[in-house]
Order: C-alpha cells, then sequence, then structure tokens
C-alpha cells in the first residue's frame, strides 16, 4: 500500500480525465477542435506517474540508508 503517492493518484486522474474528454471528442466537433490539449494531458498524467514511481523508489533508498 505504501506505493500510492500523490503523484500516482494525480497522475491516474490526469489519465482518466483526459480520457473522458478524447472519448467525447469523438461525439462533439467543438471539444475535438481543442484535441492536442488532451494529449498534453496524458502526456502530463504519465509523467506524474513516473514522478510518483521515482518518488518512492528514492524515499524506499532513504530509509535503508538510514
Amino acid at each position: 500500500m505504501g506505493r500510492i503517492n500523490g503523484e500516482n493518484v494525480a497522475g491516474a486522474a490526469f489519465l482518466v480525465f483526459s480520457g473522458l474528454f478524447l472519448a467525447a471528442s469523438m461525439v462533439n466537433p467543438v471539444i475535438a477542435s481543442v484535441r492536442v490539449v488532451f494529449y498534453v494531458l496524458v502526456a502530463a498524467g504519465i509523467a506524474l506517474l513516473f514522478l510518483g514511481y521515482r518518488t518512492y523508489r528514492h524515499e524506499q533508498q532513504v530509509a535503508v540508508i538510514e
């Protein structure tokens, strides 16, 4: 349970949020006009998940060293 931190939650939320908007952009042409923004949200979500993984590993290494 220790692997879940704020960065992982935020990254997952960004991915779900952008997935919903990408699905909506397939239906609504107005939302489809800003589709590039949703891909930026996907990239931010992946980056936050990676940051959460790195933060977890760093916290584990510091605990072992001390």
